[in-house]
């Protein structure tokens, strides 16, 4: 896309957003401005629906009252008589007070006179289904001292507004002796009275109805949860109030409705009209005079900028002097480009030298560099890393694939372990040592070192690093390795000779003297006491002597590892151990039974129990030591751990070999000879862990 595209696009889009952001705010005050008068009208309208509703109630209340506080209708209770019906009760006389029921009951509950309205008046009786749900316990049956009460009731034939009064005399004076009912209902009729009353159209909605459609019942639920009028537009030229009204019980009975024209929405949406007109035509202005003002001062500079640079890139005789006319941050831009072109060119006659260097170095020190692309799965090699193998650049392809073919099938898997583990990982740094075949046939190692980069979320990207090939260091290495293995065998040896010439002369031959000593001291008769303790003490002394020369000639070489085999002469020192440190020494072995470890590995494994412990015993100030030795194939598993005061396994491995105190590196080599691992975990005031692995032989067997 062009800068001047570009450029039109902002504009455009700069003004459609502030446009939108500008319609958004104006609707959203404007709308919601209206919207909330509205609202706040039609709560109005529908609490006067409600009030008239009310008004109706109190006038049939009031009604009621009056009745019932009158001496010819407390005469009527006491005695019911003509009289009083043909007087009072006419039908012209009913349809006057708008009536549609009246009852008279006694003090017992007892329905003395009952007329009902249907299409003319009749007497009905207390069966009738038309008043059967005034009973006695009904809250319309007073009782002496309550006073008049009213409201709606759910009669059969639809919603009833009734009024009860204690049946007094006209001083209001009692006791009183019933309940005068009068009901009216509120059918068609009466919500047109209320609604021209109102000028406004009520309806009636009974919580009763077999099914109330699904927007009324959102309604009813939220009056019943809150209490508070509801107010529901129904389209852009109607809306609707609601309002709940209780039965005489105090259960939701009916939803008052009120209709009324949106005529404030419809002037609120003209308004918001002319409103967005009024933006649209500013927005419009600004934009071209924006646009007119970035042609003409910089996009047509920059064009001219950007056609200098081409004719720069197309032809390199072309002229390197750029310019642009004026004195502001283009002019500075065009001058700044000029400067950088010299540089690059300054930079690139550099960088052809370096490159050459680079290359003439690494040739001279055999080392390779490659570079691997997650993404794209792809491996350059140069040709010093394809040389260290015997062959051209071209002879490999820069793929991972023709890379690993030209790996030793054993190591391959390590090979590829570059890309598995920085993906499960998250690794930073790559080493690997494998084998790879020459191009005369022969096998070289080849060691791989580099840094592996991620991205934002973690995942990597690309690994890059350089090959060497350590085939004489590799060769070396086992050299050493061969040699440490056969100088600790002849140590082993030595020792072993000297355990038994320890053993078998020097401790028999002091034996024996100490046999011979005691028989002539015992063929002497007569002997000074202060010589016989001289000689006890003598003898004590040689018995010790004996006693150290078998202990030395054990620990040179334990002989119960030859009788006893290796489990059962490691269980046997944890017990001397404790006995001679105080030391609590705990032993366990799982799986070693029928388990047969050459020679060499029982050695060098007791030799890691009998420094562990040894170091226990001089360091770890413990309380308590367990030695474990599990077999958990392809693994025989030994640990020792303490209780002790801990250390910082680096520093003092490193201040161990400062002060030549080889016991951890004497370790760590013997279970390296055996082609395990050793691992010491510690921390200050944590104890020390000693593990080593070694790998066990196939079907248990582990030779030397």
């Amino acid at each position: 896309m062009t800068l001047r595209a570009t450029t039109l696009s902002i504009i455009l889009g700069t003004f459609t957003a502030l446009f939108a952001l500008l319609y958004a705010i104006t609707h959203y005050t404007i709308l919601s401005g209206f919207s909330g008068l509205e609202k706040r009208q039609i709560v109005q309208d529908v609490g006067r629906a409600d009030n008239a509703l009310n008004g109706e109630q109190r006038g049939l209340e009031a009604t009621c009252a009056d009745w019932a506080a009158w001496d010819a209708t407390y005469a009527f209770i006491r005695e019911p008589g003509q009289d009083y019906i043909r007087e009072n009760l006419s039908p012209q006389s009913l349809d006057n007070l708008r009536l549609d029921m009246i009852l008279f009951y006694d003090e017992e509950g007892r329905l003395v006179l009952g007329k009902t309205h249907d299409q003319d008046w009749k007497t009905v009786d207390a069966a009738s289904p038309a008043v059967a749900h005034i009973t006695p316990d009904s809250p319309l049956f007073l009782r002496s001292g309550e006073a008049a009460r009213g409201g709606i009731v759910m009669a059969p034939r639809g919603p009833l507004l009734v009024a009860a009064s204690p049946i007094m005399t006209s001083a209001n004076t009692g006791p009183a002796r019933g309940t005068l009912v009068m009901g009216r209902y509120l059918d068609d009729t009466r919500l047109a009275e209320l609604s021209e009353q109102v000028k406004m159209r009520l309806r009636l909605f009974s919580f009763g109805q077999p099914v109330l459609s699904t927007r009324l019942a959102d309604v009813a639920d939220s009056l019943r949860r809150t209490g508070q009028y509801q107010v529901v537009p129904e389209n852009d030229l109607l809306i609707k109030g609601y309002a709940l009204i209780r039965d005489i019980f105090g259960q939701p009975s009916l939803l008052l409705e009120i209709q009324a024209d949106r005529d404030m929405y419809r002037q609120g949406l003209v308004t918001l009209r002319y409103n967005v007109i009024s933006l649209a035509a500013i927005g419009l202005t600004f934009g071209l005079a924006m646009h007119f003002l970035v042609e003409r001062r910089i996009l047509s500079r920059i064009t001219g900028l950007g056609d200098q640079i081409a004719a720069v890139r197309a032809d390199e005789n072309a002229s390197r002097d750029i310019h642009v006319q004026g004195k502001d941050e283009i002019a500075a831009l065009a001058t700044a480009i000029r400067e950088m072109i010299h540089e690059i060119e300054s930079a690139k006659k550099k960088l052809a030298e370096s490159e050459k260097r680079y290359e003439l170095a690494t040739r001279a020190a055999k080392v390779g560099v490659w570079d691997y692309d997650y993404a794209s799965n792809t491996l350059y090699a140069d040709p010093s890393l394809k040389a260290q193998i015997g062959y051209r650049d071209e002879e490999i392809e820069n793929t991972p694939e023709a890379w690993i073919r030209h790996i030793v099938p054993e190591d391959r898997a390590r090979a590829l372990e570059i890309t598995s583990e920085s993906l499960r990982e998250n690794a930073a740094d790559v080493f690997r040592e494998y084998r790879m075949r020459h191009k005369d046939g022969g096998t070289r190692w080849i060691m791989i070192r580099g840094l592996v980069t991620h991205d934002a979320s973690g995942a990597p990207v690309r690994s890059l690093g350089t090959g060497v090939d350590v085939t004489d260091l590799k060769l070396a290495e086992q050299s050493v390795r061969h040699l440490t293995r056969e100088i600790i065998n002849a140590q082993e040896n030595e020792r072993a000779r000297i355990a038994r010439e320890l053993h078998d002369n020097v401790a028999q031959d002091l034996s024996s003297l100490k046999i011979a000593c005691e028989a002539i001291f015992e063929a002497v008769e007569a002997i000074a006491p202060e010589v016989r303790e001289r000689f006890v003490e003598s003898s004590r002394i040689l018995q010790g002597a004996i006693i150290s020369i078998r202990e030395m000639a054990y620990a040179l070489r334990p002989s119960n590892l030859d009788h006893l085999g290796f489990v059962r002469t490691v269980e046997r020192y944890c017990r001397d151990f404790e006995e001679k440190t105080g030391i609590r020494t705990l032993f366990l072995q799982t799986g070693m039974d029928g388990v047969s470890l050459g020679a060499e590995t029982e050695i060098n494994l007791f030799r890691v129990v009998q420094e562990a412990l040894g170091n226990v015993r001089r360091h770890a100030k413990a309380s308590e030591v367990s030695v474990k030795i599990v077999e958990s194939h392809p693994f025989i598993i030994l640990r020792v751990e303490d209780n002790g005061v801990g250390f910082d396994v680096g520093p003092g491995i490193s201040a161990a070999m400062e002060e030549k105190r080889m016991g951890l590196g004497s370790m760590r080599e013997r279970v390296k000879l055996l082609g395990g691992n050793l691992r010491i975990l510690s921390a200050p005031g944590q104890g020390t862990r000693v593990i080593a692995e070694i790998p066990s032989a196939p079907g248990g067997n582990n030779g030397g």
